[in-house]
């Protein structure tokens, strides 16, 4: 069997590595500008380009280091456009190289089966190619964004990177073993029966990395789930422990105050008033100081008040609580107690005290309840997907606020835009007024 005349053409299989990459490009939504990818997929060809030149004449053993080299290539060209962490680009490398290394040998063995190789022109063979190799791409393009929508925001693990490596290394050996030696139980009599055993091989290569990417992406899903789920616990359980303390200090308030008041009308020396009159003062400290109209509201407002007076934190309300009326207790806590603790924390880290400012606001607006929380930010807030990014360096167990307003924001059909506008950081939230 005469491997170099009827292999693949190895421009073609530069080809198909390129085209796939651009398929993970337009999933990522990469960083960079549109001018500086199609510089950067020029200097690639270039360089691929002259690679095949040097490397005209390779020996049929070095086949394998020379695969590892355009590995290596599609590797730092996707890191450099996606801009994702190595693990991450490393994990979809894999995937874009099985991917080019199905639609190659699919596309070669239609053309060898057919001999259009031998019939049709070579700039015709040119064409034929890049449109099968870009209806493949867009169907992949498709079926990622509709299946595995979720799997390109996952987080890859160095074991994960391994397990996908050694599923590459392992099809890439079944696909190819044949044209190495003729005498294994993956090698055929003719050259079509192993352009079959590499079409099939490459194909449940890739169907396996598909079903494993979708296994990663469901035990993400529901390790995020469990974490959200903790989060909206840990919340309703600070308004239910705060609500049970100020329940017994409303009641505690209520009585003191009328006996002070009684106390009062039986002293006449002057000294004993002043005493009083401070003693007065200081329980007023501990009555309610926000009255929204909604208990949960008032609850979660005041039981941050410690925490802002300790940092000279100035925060204004005007807020309609009977708005919320309509709200699960716990969904309450959680859109409103994650967005004022994420504000508080933000507020804490500018230097000067003036500037501490937090703003509560919620109102009724064109058939939608307006709820808006909006503080000052110094540092600058990177989004990903509409969500700013934790600065916490365990990112593992922080950053599940925001996904938890967006959960229950979900839940009532409304949507959330977070923004910074200089030192200005929002948070709007839309929920439809049908629900009142």
């Amino acid at each position: 069997m005469d491997f170099a005349i009827n292999n693949i053409p190895r421009e073609y299989t530069i080809i198909a590595e390129m085209m796939s990459c651009w398929v993970f490009f337009f999933l990522f939504k990469p960083r960079k500008s549109t001018v500086k990818i199609i510089l950067y997929s020029i200097i690639v060809i270039v360089l691929e380009a002259l690679y095949l030149r040097i490397s005209k004449d390779i020996q049929f053993w070095f086949w394998p280091v020379h695969m590892l080299f355009l590995f290596s290539i599609m590797f730092l060209y996707m890191k450099i456009i996606i801009g994702r962490p190595s693990k991450t680009v490393f994990y979809y490398t894999i995937m874009s190289f099985l991917v080019a290394e199905f639609i190659a040998a699919f596309e070669w063995q239609l053309i060898y089966f057919y001999r259009w190789n031998e019939i049709l022109p070579k700039w015709t063979m040119t064409i034929i190619t890049l449109l099968f190799y870009g209806g493949c791409l867009v169907a992949l393009y498709f079926l990622e964004t509709h299946w595995g929508r979720d799997s390109k925001h996952i987080e890859i693990s160095v074991q994960e990177d391994i397990i996908a490596a050694s599923i590459a290394i392992v099809v890439f050996l079944l696909s190819n073993i044949g044209f190495f030696k003729s005498n294994t139980p993956f090698s055929g009599e003719s050259i079509l029966d192993l352009f079959t055993i590499r079409t099939i091989s490459d194909l449940m290569g890739l169907v396996l990395l598909f079903a494993f990417q979708s296994r990663i992406a469901q035990i993400e899903m529901r390790n995020n789930l469990a974490i959200l789920d903790r989060n909206l616990r840990e919340q309703y359980n600070k308004y239910r422990n705060y609500q049970d303390s100020i329940n017994l200090i409303n009641m505690k308030y209520h009585d003191l105050r009328h006996q002070m008041e009684n106390l009062k009308e039986q002293i006449n020396g002057k000294e004993q008033r002043i005493l009083i009159d401070n003693i007065e003062s200081e329980l007023r400290e501990y009555r309610p100081y926000f009255q929204t109209g909604n208990d949960v509201l008032n609850a979660l407002l005041d039981s941050r008040r410690t925490l802002w007076n300790n940092n000279h934190i100035t925060i204004t309300a005007v807020a309609d609580g009977k708005l919320l009326e309509f709200m699960n207790v716990a969904d309450i806590c959680s859109v409103i107690g994650n967005a004022l603790d994420n504000a508080l924390e933000s507020v804490c880290l500018v230097e000067e005290i003036d500037k501490r400012l937090i703003h509560i606001e919620i109102a009724e607006q064109k058939n939608f309840v307006m709820i808006v929380v909006e503080n000052t930010c110094e540092q600058h807030v990177k989004f990903e997907n509409g969500l700013p990014k934790t600065t916490h360096r365990d990112k593992e167990n922080h950053g599940y606020g925001t996904q938890s307003i967006l959960q229950v924001v979900q839940k009532y059909d409304g949507s959330v835009v977070f923004d910074q506008t200089g030192d200005w950081f929002s948070m709007k939230i839309l929920l439809p007024a049908k629900q009142i």
